[in-house]
């Protein structure tokens, strides 16, 4: 079968269960916050924040040096693998060490106990981190995709038992364990391996080399994507902390659900993609596709802030709907510049990858401590305006070190962003109509405004040569009749 049919293949089974897995995520957002009280997502989000820096160093980059490896032995295989279980006992063992100084910052004693139980998730993840990358670099997508979802499933169980029997945030941490071990079980069976025992002289050294340089892009990256969680845990203390979570959780990592898997198909691809026509074409492919799958769906939550929040969050959280349309913002930008991430990985440009998530740090912190002045819609608005700024200067910086067809990203990007901002804005105005309407008919009414601005955007040229790219992308993810590949 052809790259680009596998490419085709793989990224329409990825968001199948990406799709899946949002319905999930969004039912047990809607259960939980009903059942949670906003000082207990914050205490949880504060505890993850460490998790989460732990994670950065935990994985030493060696899983993704694993998919982009032209050639992995067996010998290097299991030795890569032992290097990340170490690595995630040797965090867990500092996560149980440190948590009484993570309590004393955020000012809750309580966080002592939960982040040392939360520490169990280093060694879990370390375990099944080149189980994901065998299955990612062997292009079994199928397999990564079941056993993610079967995991998400587990954690969303447990959680909500816990939670409805007043385990109020340790069901959150009940979820990330449950989630991490399902996770690993269903990961490992599905690779079919066992690992041996680590071996000196594997030739894992250029692995190591290429994981540190990615590693300290990756720690740039959780400082900007987890910024503003610690200026408000910081600065307003952990009931802000955990509203401005929710609107957060609900709307960028619900598109991450989507945004971030296609990575697991891009990078194997790119890797082994040869001549800038075709890298050039499946970039900007990529991008099209990324647009005008997601993008739409990010008109609409903008659009449908208020019915949306009112439907799948409660009464207690009622006060995200502003952040949450914010955000919005903030993700469309972040999708259009997103296949960037793809080339810097694919083409080894770790150190570049660096510089620029330096750049991009420096920008979002100053707009989110500047907005931090007017709490989380401040924090909201500050970290949209630094994503509206900083993707044009991505895709530039990232064609100073490799041939990209820069004029073509940015025409595609816009398109892509001017038809989401009329489609929302209508969207908005329709949905502030019918104020007085129940919530779920006000979802629909922005559903249908913003869907129909897209179908009207079809009558432009430019858009209609986009959708028809993206339908036939769309026809060459779907199963051959023949069952076999072309």
């Amino acid at each position: 079968m052809s790259l680009g049919k596998v490419a085709a293949r793989g990224a329409g089974t990825v968001m199948a269960g990406q799709l899946a897995r949002v319905v999930l995520q969004v039912a047990s957002v809607a259960i939980l916050t009903r059942l949670i009280d906003p000082t207990d997502y914050g205490l949880f989000t504060a505890g993850m924040l460490l998790v989460g820096f732990g994670e950065v160093f935990r994985d030493f980059g060696l899983s993704t040096a694993a998919i982009q490896a032209k050639e992995l032995t067996n010998a290097q295989r299991d030795t890569l693998f032992w290097m990340n279980v170490a690595l995630g006992a040797a965090f867990s063992v500092a996560m149980a060490v440190l948590a009484p100084l993570a309590a004393w910052w955020f000012g809750a004693p309580e966080l002592t106990n939960l982040a040392r139980l939360l520490g169990l998730v280093f060694l879990l993840n370390g375990a099944v981190a080149q189980y994901r990358a065998s299955l990612n670099r062997t292009l079994r997508f199928n397999a990564l995709v079941l056993s993610d979802l079967g995991a998400n499933l587990v954690g969303v169980v447990v959680a909500v038992s816990m939670a409805a029997t007043g385990w109020s945030y340790w069901s959150l941490v009940g979820q990330s364990l449950a989630g991490g071990a399902a996770l690993l079980l269903l990961t490992g069976v599905q690779a079919g391996w066992v690992p041996g025992p680590p071996r000196r002289a594997t030739g894992v050294r250029a692995m190591v080399r290429y994981g540190a340089a990615l590693v300290a892009s990756q720690l740039v990256s959780y400082l900007n994507n987890n910024f503003d969680n610690m200026v408000i845990g910081t600065r307003m203390g952990l009931e802000p902390l955990g509203l401005y979570s929710r609107a957060y959780q609900l709307l960028m990592r619900t598109v991450n659900q989507f945004r971030v898997p296609t990575t697991t198909v891009a990078l194997p691809v790119l890797s082994r993609l040869e001549g800038r026509d075709r890298n050039d074409a499946f970039v900007l492919a990529g991008q099209k596709a990324l647009g005008y799958a997601i993008v739409p769906m990010i008109a609409v939550a903008g659009a449908t802030a208020v019915p949306i929040v009112a439907i799948f969050t409660g009464p207690k959280f009622q006060a995200i709907a502003t952040p949450f349309a914010i955000l919005a913002i903030a993700s469309a930008f972040q999708t259009v510049a997103y296949v960037g991430y793809w080339v810097y990985l694919a083409r080894g440009l770790t150190k570049h990858l660096l510089t620029y998530s330096l750049i991009g740090l420096a920008g979002r912190a100053l707009g989110i401590l500047i907005g931090s002045n007017w709490g989380i819609v401040g924090v909201a608005i500050g970290f949209a305006v630094s994503e509206a700024l900083l993707w044009p200067i991505s895709i530039w910086w990232l064609s100073r070190y490799t041939p990209m067809p820069v004029r073509s990203l940015y025409a595609g990007a816009f398109r892509v962003l001017g038809v989401a901002a009329v489609a929302g804005v209508a969207g908005y105005f329709a949905v502030s109509a019918g104020v007085g309407l129940p919530s779920i008919v006000q979802l629909v009414i922005g559903v249908v405004v913003v869907a129909a601005g897209y179908l009207a955007a079809a009558l432009i040229p430019a858009f209609r040569r986009d959708y028809q790219e993206i339908f036939a992308l769309a026809r060459l993810a779907l199963p051959s009749r023949s069952g076999r590949g072309d």
